[in-house]
C-alpha cells in the first residue's frame, strides 16, 4: 500500500555547497544564486532576488579605492590618480571631477581615515601617505607636519646635556632644540651632527635671527655660532634660544608611506603592511596623524612572517599574520598607561595557530579573518584567557576558497551581511542566521554572481553598497536589473527522497502550492528535476506583482495588495527516487521571493536498481 508523504519547505536558511545535494538540509539549498533575505522588508521571512547594480560613473582605469568625504563629495582612487568627485553621486562632468594627485600606487590596498579634529582625510596606498584637506591632497611630508621639540634646557657652550622632551617625527626631518643662554657662550651644540643643508631657523628672546648674518652653522659638527652671545633669560633657567634644523634619516618617511593598512584606534592612527617591516605596527601621536614618533612602533612575532590583517574590537587592536607553523599568528594590543611615557600598546601573543591569508574585519563584534581554509572567528571570554579560533564558513568553503582570486579577496559589512568579494563572486555571511557547530557557531551564507560589473573593490557607506570596477566603472547596488541586464536568480531545494530512501515515489499532481512574495513587477517560475534527469524541466510560472504604480509593468499586473500570494502548481512524476524544485527568475526587472512550498507524494515499491 502506498504511503502518503507531505513535504513542506520553509524557513529557508542559506546555501550549502559542502554536502552532496541529496544530503543537504531541506532549509538550505545546494545550488542557489543571486538571492538573499531582505530584512528591511520581510524581516528575513523569505528568500528573494538580490538587488541589481546601476552604473553611476566612469572614472579612470581601475577603481582601487572609494571614500565618501561628505554626502556630495567622494574621493576616488583610480589607477595611479586620486580624484575628487564633487557632485557625487550624480554623473561627474569636467567641472566636478578633479585630479588631486597623480602618483598613486595602482593597487586596491588603499585606506582612507578621517583622523584629526580638522576633518582631514589621511590616505595610505603602499606608496604614499597623503592628506586631503577638503580642497587639495598632498604628501604629509609636504604638509608642514608637526615639528617636535626633541631637547630642552640644553646649556649654552656644552656638548650634550639637556632633557629629552619629544621624539623625532619620522614624517619630517625638522626638529627643535631649546637652550638657556648665559650671556657669554656663543657656541650652541645641537643633539645631532651632519645636519641637512636646509636653512636653520633661530629665535632668541622672541626675536628671529638670520643665518650667515646673526650666526653661522657648522653642519658637520651640529654647532651654531652666534656673532653675539645670547643673553640670559628674563626668568632664570627658562629656555630663551630655540634652534630649528633638519636632520634627514634614511627610510624614516617610507616607514609610513609604504604601509598598506591603516586604521584609527584609541584616537591614534595605526599603520602596518610595510614590506620592509613585515612584523611592525606603527602609530601616530594622539589626535595627530602628522606626528609619528620614531619610537612608536611594536614588533609582533618573527620578522619574516607578514602581518596580513589588523582590526579593532572590544577596545583591543587585533593583529593577524600569515600562516607560519613555527611562529605565533595572532597578536593583540591593549592600551596601557605607563607612568613615565604615558599611553603604550604592548604586544601580547595570542595562542591561535591558524594564520590569516588575506584580511580581517570586525563583523558585528565578531573578529573574523580569512585563512586558507575559509572564514575564521576569534573568541574569548576574557582577554587574558585562552583565545579560541572557530570556523565560520563551512557551508561555502569548498567553493569560496577555490576561487582563482581568493588570495586577493576583500570584505565589507553591509546591511548585517559580511560581503566577501572573490573574483567577481560575492559570498554573504548572515549575522542574523547562526547555527551551533561544536563549541561555537557558524553563519548561514548566500552566493551572488556580480561578475558583469567586473568588480575590483566594494565600499559601504550610509547603508549603501558601491562597486568599484576594474575598468573604472562605479556602481551602486540597487534596482531590479544589473545595469539594464536581467538578473538570473534562483533557489533550489535539495534532491529530496521524501524520507524514504529505499522506496520509489510518485508525486500527487494536485498537491503543490507555494507561498510567494508580492513584489512590484515580480514574477516567479518553477522547474523540477528528478534522479532520472540532469536538467531542470519547466513547470509553471505566475505574476507575483502587487498593486503599486511605481515602475509597474501592466503586462505583468495583479491587484494583489498583501505581501503574500499563492501559486498552485502541478507536478506529475512517477517512480522517482529523488526530486528537487527550482524557483527562479530570468527576466529583466521581474524579481521573485519565496516563503515556503508544499508538495505531496506517495511512497510505493522498493528501489530495485
Amino acid at each position: 500500500m502506498a504511503t502518503g508523504v507531505k513535504r513542506v519547505y520553509t524557513d529557508f536558511a542559506g546555501v550549502d555547497f559542502l554536502e552532496e545535494p541529496s544530503l543537504v538540509a531541506i532549509t538550505r539549498s545546494p545550488d542557489a544564486l543571486n538571492v538573499w533575505k531582505n530584512y528591511e522588508d520581510t524581516q528575513g521571512a523569505c528568500v528573494e532576488t538580490r538587488p541589481g547594480f546601476k552604473k553611476l560613473a566612469q572614472i579612470g582605469t581601475k577603481i582601487n579605492g572609494i571614500y565618501i568625504y561628505r554626502t556630495d563629495t567622494a574621493l576616488i582612487h583610480s589607477g595611479t590618480v586620486l580624484y575628487e568627485w564633487s557632485n557625487f553621486p550624480d554623473v561627474p562632468d569636467e567641472e566636478h571631477l578633479k585630479q588631486l594627485y597623480t602618483d598613486m600606487n595602482n593597487d586596491k590596498k588603499s585606506y582612507f581615515n578621517k583622523a584629526d579634529q580638522e576633518g582631514n582625510v589621511y590616505i595610505n596606498d603602499g606608496k604614499n601617505y597623503l592628506v586631503y584637506d577638503g580642497t587639495t591632497a598632498k604628501k604629509v611630508t609636504d604638509a608642514d607636519p608637526f615639528i617636535p621639540r626633541t631637547t630642552i634646557s640644553r646649556t649654552a657652550g656644552d656638548i650634550g646635556g639637556g632633557e629629552t622632551l619629544q621624539d623625532v617625527n619620522v614624517l619630517t626631518p625638522k626638529r627643535t632644540n631649546s637652550f638657556v643662554g648665559d650671556g657669554e657662550a656663543k657656541d650652541f651644540y645641537l643633539d645631532a651632527q651632519s645636519i641637512d643643508d636646509e636653512i636653520v631657523t633661530v629665535i632668541v628672546n622672541d626675536i628671529e635671527k638670520v643665518e650667515n648674518t646673526d650666526f653661522t652653522v657648522d653642519r658637520l659638527r651640529g654647532k651654531i655660532t652666534f656673532n653675539e652671545a645670547p643673553s640670559k633669560p628674563d626668568l632664570s633657567g627658562e629656555d630663551n634660544v630655540f634652534i630649528t634644523f633638519s636632520k634627514t634619516i634614511e627610510g624614516y618617511s617610507e616607514r609610513i608611506a609604504k604601509c598598506t593598512n591603516a586604521l584609527i584606534f584609541d584616537n591614534r592612527l595605526f599603520f602596518t603592511g610595510n614590506p620592509d617591516y613585515p612584523n611592525a605596527i606603527f602609530h601616530s601621536e594622539v589626535g595627530n596623524p602628522q606626528y609619528v614618533s620614531d619610537l612608536n612602533y611594536y614588533e609582533d612575532g618573527a620578522s619574516d612572517s607578514l602581518i596580513t590583517g589588523m582590526t579593532v574590537g572590544n577596545n583591543i587592536l587585533w593583529v593577524f599574520k600569515n600562516l607560519d607553523q613555527n611562529n605565533a599568528n595572532v597578536f593583540y594590543h591593549e592600551p596601557t598607561l605607563d607612568l613615565e611615557v604615558g599611553k603604550i600598546y604592548p604586544s601580547k601573543q595570542g595562542n591561535v595557530s591558524i594564520g590569516c591569508y588575506v584580511g580581517s574585519i570586525n563583523f558585528q563584534d565578531d573578529i573574523v579573518y580569512l585563512s586558507r581554509y575559509g572564514l575564521e572567528g576569534v573568541s574569548t571570554e576574557k582577554i587574558d584567557s585562552r583565545q579560541v579560533v572557530a570556523h565560520r564558513s563551512s557551508l561555502v568553503d569548498v567553493k569560496m576558497t577555490n576561487e582563482d582570486g581568493y588570495s586577493n579577496a576583500c570584505m565589507v559589512v553591509w546591511k548585517g551581511y559580511l560581503c566577501v568579494l572573490v573574483d567577481g563572486r560575492m559570498y554573504l555571511a548572515d549575522s542574523r542566521q547562526k547555527y551551533a557547530k561544536l563549541n561555537s557557531f557558524e553563519y548561514e551564507w548566500f552566493f551572488w554572481d556580480i561578475s558583469k560589473a567586473n568588480p575590483n573593490i566594494l565600499k559601504e557607506y550610509d547603508d549603501k553598497l558601491y562597486i568599484g570596477a576594474k575598468d573604472g566603472s562605479i556602481f551602486i547596488v540597487e534596482g531590479t536589473n544589473d545595469n539594464e541586464e536581467a538578473i538570473l536568480s534562483y533557489w533550489t531545494t535539495p534532491m529530496d527522497n521524501f524520507g524514504f530512501d529505499n522506496q520509489l515515489k510518485t508525486t500527487n499532481k494536485r498537491g503543490g502550492i507555494a507561498k510567494i512574495k508580492t513584489i512590484p513587477n515580480g514574477r516567479i517560475k518553477i522547474a523540477r528535476r528528478t534522479d532520472k534527469s540532469a536538467d531542470y524541466k519547466y513547470t509553471t510560472e505566475k505574476s507575483a506583482t502587487g498593486f503599486d504604480f511605481n515602475n509597474i509593468d501592466f503586462s505583468n499586473f495583479s491587484f494583489v495588495t498583501t505581501n503574500k500570494s499563492y501559486l498552485v502548481f502541478k507536478i506529475k512524476e512517477k517512480k522517482i527516487i529523488e526530486m528537487s524544485i527550482k524557483f527562479y527568475s530570468d527576466e529583466k526587472n521581474k524579481p521573485f521571493g519565496i516563503y515556503s512550498t508544499t508538495i505531496e507524494a506517495f511512497a510505493g515499491g522498493y528501489v530495485k536498481k
